[in-house]
């Protein structure tokens, strides 16, 4: 433009023009904006009249032209040193620039620098420029060319309908190379100029025409994650579908579905400054670099040496990206779901159950979002999920068990809102899938997850003890058949504490409410909380019971209060209730699982509990029960052996009310059974568990036991006999148990004795021809009392049977225990003297004495100590018993044994070893019998009596005190039997061997009388001193006593008279006075 040819009006504007152009490099910001409306309304309503300008040209010398004036706004409008008012507005001046003259020469120009001013977060800067590229690309064909006073829009477009324009250049260059830029910021300004171009060219024949790459710009950017470039990108997408035939509009619909569902998205070149992470959302370096683009997670993992980190980086961004693809695709439904009712039909059984579960994302932002959707979508909520709700739920059922937590959790969590408060007749199938995913979830490794599938699970817990209830009919039963199972199974049978304790409450609330509707499933509920009577303690009890079982006293205490705690627990208040419902159509399958689980059962809880529970069954349906006692009886049996004291008297009461419904030939066999136990197993366990068993017949069905008592109380009469160990109460506590049975099924010992005698006899002859030791010894024990309460009224053919089996008994190797035969001969042979002595008894299968007296005195040569001492007391008693003269024999036995010279020590046998002891009271006992077996025979007394008196004499002086008590008594005895000192004549013959006797025992004896420490002694030697004073006496030959033995004896004597015992005080007083007076 040549400004000389100018009319001065038009280069008054030109000057004008030019004096603003030069305001834009002003200092203040307030000129500067004003300078850009200007320009930009000159330009708008007829074009800048000033030149061109040349990008080659020297700008100084070319003043002030169109080209610096462009220049010129493009670097405000790119320095971040502007403030942001006056990039606007020189985006707007750009833009109106264009607009009023049709063939603007910088208009690509200023488009490109428009779209290069792409800078983060200034997202009201973009959205100016949007509208400035829409004025830079439609030139005069742009709405801001229309005066709005002047012209209408029909008569605008129809004048510049024919005019150029670069929206298709412009939307090819957005779509080609902004939208698909590797740079976030770039993309989101993109998205804001293609929404722009988008509503300010709709009717553009170019943007019709590329209507379906920009809607696939716009669904690629619905999955970036940024929120507001989402927003966007689904504003963009509801000005397309504005824009849409019908079938593109089912396109976009279908598309939208399809993100939404699936969570794809376009796929993005990635180079080494993409931006796989927002920074700060993974931290930072050691050295304070961020950890945001690819480039920088491939460094931190090489610095790592773990370079399969970086697929676990990308692994996590694209799970980050999936959730952003659904986030935005909500957006996008969001904006068009109004609008595309028709559409959406088809696709709301597949959309409404994911996005109900959307809703209760973990992510607060995409909730928001999904729920944005649910309400354009949906109109009616309750209807709606109503309508879809088995679609629903099995949709859940799918993603409850997802590998991502934030699915899990979002499922648990919609869970519980989709099963409140609803109808669930069409769901009742589901209800046992849910619970078990439900209780799985429950132990998930993240915790929101776990308390979500916790709020879940009670729930589920509230709604199935409403549904179960036995006023729904059908419905309850169909529930019941369903979620039962999948309790007992998944529930109780679980490791993990919550869930037991959630699955445990839900059925003990559904058997309250369900009524007769647990009737088809008592079989598996009882077997499980029976089972789980164990599994549910507390695992503190265990570990206590571990701690104290050495101490049965305190192990029996712990157990019985377990039981009674088992007693009052849930479960077993369920089981108790399920009881009523127990009848003959229930029992062939509830018995063999109730068997099972007798026999396989661990815990302390459980076996108590299956033995209540027989009891109360066998109580509520006797007649029913009854074919089926003998398998009761026989699981039952096996649990007796039981290491419990508290299982096994359980076991026994549940045998004790099961065979009260049992046939005789069941009961008969039981008691062959533990008869057989009794005698073949040496585990003291076993054998209380017979009594104890025993003993719960008797108490709770005596009338039973009365029928068979022929052979349940021979065994019991054998086991009162067995031996107590020392410092086991155990032992203890299983004789008394066998006492009580006894004195509680017989008259009396002696009379039930009588009763069953011959069952008894052979019992104990069964019991003496054992292998064990202890069983033989117990039954000698048992005749040993049959003996001494039948006295004499023992005899054939009980009698030589008794006998014969003790003696078969004595054959043999000594074993521990053997000396309870010992006793038992000796027992035997004193108390049935009558009948053994008897000629008319004298029989092949009665042995004579005299076989008993040499199978004893075989049994006095063994060398075992403490079997000999029980030989030799048998012997001496029966000798002493029947005046059998086999002194020289027995004295052969003994004398080389007492002969023996040892050290005179009065606590030998307390502090020495264990020999010392045996030896000390096997001299004690040989002396005791010596005394028993010393013979009333003349000859025999003539042979041996010097030797006898004398090795009784020395051996006061060199034996301990209690042998020195043993050899006082043999003493007396012999004395007693003595037969010079009975007949006068005789002892005037033998007066010299008296003196000698008198003189040998005088001195010890004095010593003995003497002692002060030991009353016994005293005792027994006065009585010694006694019968030979008197005997003297009474044959008028005191004087054979010595004057200084008297004088001795007297001094004795006289310090007894102030015994303290008043017995020997007056005993010695009276001898005194035989004695001569002292002088």
């Amino acid at each position: 433009m040549e400004t000389d040819a100018m009319e001065p009006a038009d280069r008054a504007i030109v000057e004008a023009t030019k004096r603003i152009g030069t305001c834009l490099d002003n200092s203040q910001q307030l000129i500067v904006t004003g300078t850009c409306v200007a320009l930009g309304e000159i330009g708008r309503c007829g074009g800048v009249p000033l030149q061109d300008g040349n990008p080659r040209a020297d700008q100084a010398s070319a003043g002030v032209t169109k080209y610096s004036i462009v220049q010129k706004l493009l670097k405000k409008l790119n320095s971040t040193q502007e403030h942001n008012k006056i990039r606007e507005k020189a985006a707007i001046c750009l833009g109106h620039l264009c607009v009023g003259e049709a063939h603007f020469p910088h208009r690509r120009m200023v488009i490109e620098g428009l779209l290069d001013c792409a800078q983060p977060k200034q997202f009201d800067l973009h959205f100016t420029v949007g509208d400035a590229l829409v004025c830079a690309a439609m030139g005069p064909c742009s709405p801001a060319a229309r005066h709005v006073w002047t012209t209408t829009e029909e008569d605008f477009r129809a004048r510049v309908k024919d005019h150029a324009d670069d929206v298709s250049w412009l939307l090819d260059l957005l779509l080609q190379k902004y939208v698909t830029s590797n740079n976030p910021h770039i993309r989101q300004a993109s998205c804001i100029w293609l929404v722009s171009v988008v509503k300010g060219c709709s009717s553009h024949t170019d943007v019709q025409g590329k209507l379906h790459e920009i809607q696939s710009a716009f669904m690629g950017l619905l999955s970036e994650s940024d929120e507001l470039t989402q927003d966007i990108a689904s504003k963009g997408l509801g000005l397309v579908y504005d824009n849409c035939s019908k079938e593109q509009k089912d396109k976009l619909v279908a598309s939208l579905v399809d993100t939404l569902m699936t969570g794809k998205r376009s796929k993005h070149e990635v180079t080494s400054e993409t931006k796989v992470f927002e920074e700060g959302s993974l931290g930072t370096t050691p050295d304070g670099k961020n950890l945001s683009t690819y480039k920088e997670l491939c460094s931190i993992a090489t610095d790592l040496n773990q370079p399969d980190l970086i697929y676990k980086f990308m692994h996590l961004a694209n799970h980050n990206a999936l959730w952003n693809s659904r986030k935005g695709a909500a957006f996008g439904f969001s904006t068009i779901a109004a609008q595309a009712g028709e559409q959406l039909a088809p696709y709301l059984p597949k959309i409404v159950p994911r996005l109900y579960r959307y809703q209760f994302d973990p992510n607060p932002k995409i909730q928001q979002a999904m729920t944005s959707i649910w309400h354009a979508v949906v109109s009616d909520n309750k209807k709606t999920v109503d309508t879809y709700l088995k679609q629903i739920v099995q949709d859940l059922i799918k993603t409850l068990t997802s590998n991502q937590w934030r699915v899990r959790e979002s499922s648990c969590l919609a869970v519980n809102d989709l099963l409140r408060g609803r109808q669930l007749d069409d769901v009742i199938e589901e209800l046992p899938i849910l619970w078990e995913i439900c209780l799985k979830v429950r132990d998930d490794i993240k915790e929101s997850v776990r308390i979500a599938a916790d709020l879940a699970c009670k729930t589920l817990s509230r709604v199935s003890v409403k549904v179960c209830d036995v006023n729904n009919g059908a419905v309850g039963e169909r529930a019941i058949r369903g979620v039962m199972p999948c309790l007992l199974k998944n529930g109780l049978g679980s490791q993990v504490e919550e869930v037991r304790g959630i699955s445990l409450d839900t059925i003990v609330k559904i058997s309250r409410n369900a009524g007769a509707l647990l009737k088809p499933h008592i079989p598996l509920i009882v077997t499980a909380l029976l089972e789980s009577l164990s599994g549910l303690e507390p695992q503190m009890l265990n570990y206590l019971s571990l701690r104290i079982g050495s101490n049965q006293a305190a192990q029996d205490k712990l157990d019985t209060a377990r039981i009674a705690a088992s007693k009052m627990s849930p479960m077993m208040e369920t089981v108790n209730q399920c009881v009523q419902y127990v009848d003959a159509s229930i029992l062939p399958e509830l018995i063999p699982r109730l068997t099972e689980l007798i026999r396989s059962g661990v815990g302390l809880g459980t076996k108590a509990g299956c033995a209540n529970f027989i009891m109360s069954i066998t109580r509520q349906c006797p007649q029913d029960v009854t074919q089926y006692a003998g398998k009761l009886l026989s699981a039952l049996l096996n649990g007796l052996s039981d290491k419990s004291t508290s299982i096994r008297r359980s076991y026994g009461m549940a045998i004790g009310h099961v065979v009260k419904i049992a046939k005789d030939s069941s009961v008969d066999k039981l008691i062959r059974k533990l008869k057989v136990w009794y005698m073949e197993k040496e585990d003291a366990t076993a054998r209380l568990a017979c009594g104890v068993t025993l003993r719960a017949i008797n108490e709770t069905s005596p009338d039973v036991l009365k029928r068979h008592t022929a052979l349940a109380l021979p065994l019991v009469f054998l086991a009162m006999h067995e031996k107590k160990k020392e410092g086991s109460s155990e032992g203890d506590n299983n004789t008394t148990v066998w006492e009580e049975v006894w004195l509680d099924a017989t008259p009396g010992t002696e009379g039930g004795i009588r009763l069953y005698l011959k069952e008894l006899v052979d019992i104990m002859q069964t019991a003496l021809e054992s292998q064990s030791w202890h069983m033989k010894a117990q039954g000698a024990a048992a005749m040993s009392t049959v003996a001494s309460k039948l006295g004499e009224t023992l005899g054939p053919p009980h009698l030589g049977q008794v006998l014969k089996a003790l003696l078969v008994g004595l054959g043999g190797r000594t074993w521990p225990g053997k000396e309870a035969l010992l006793k038992s001969v000796a027992k035997v042979c004193v108390s049935c003297k009558s009948a053994i002595t008897d000629p008319l008894n004298q029989t092949e299968d009665q042995p004579s004495i005299d076989q008993i007296t040499n199978a004893i005195m075989k049994e006095c040569r063994k060398e075992n100590l403490a079997y000999k001492i029980e030989a030799v007391r048998a012997m001496g008693e029966i000798l002493d018993c029947y005046e059998i003269d086999r002194f020289q024999e027995f004295s052969d036995i003994l004398y080389p044994v007492l002969k023996k010279e040892t050290k005179n020590t009065d606590d030998d046998d307390d502090r020495g070893s264990e020999f010392t002891r045996l030896n000390s009271k096997f001299k004690a006992t040989a002396f005791d019998s010596l005394g028993l077996a010393w013979p009333a025979v003349k000859e025999t007394q003539e042979e041996h009596r010097a030797e006898m008196w004398l090795l009784l004499s020395n051996s006061i002086s060199t034996s301990t005190w209690k042998e020195q008590v043993a050899v006082l008594k043999s003493m007396n005895k012999f004395l007693d039997k003595l037969v010079m000192l009975q007949d006068g004549a005789l002892l005037q013959t033998q007066s010299a061997n008296v003196t000698t006797m008198v003189d040998q025992v005088i001195p010890p004896l004095c010593d003995c009388l003497g002692n002060i420490k030991y009353s016994t002694i005293r005792t027994e030697a006065l009585e010694v001193t006694y019968k030979l004073i008197h005997k003297l006496t009474g044959a008028s030959q005191l004087s054979l006593i010595q004057a200084e033995h008297q004088l001795k004896l007297g001094q004795v004597l006289d310090n007894m008279s102030n015994d303290n015992i008043p017995e020997l005080k007056d005993k010695a007083k009276e001898l005194r006075k035989l004695l001569p007076s002292q002088r």
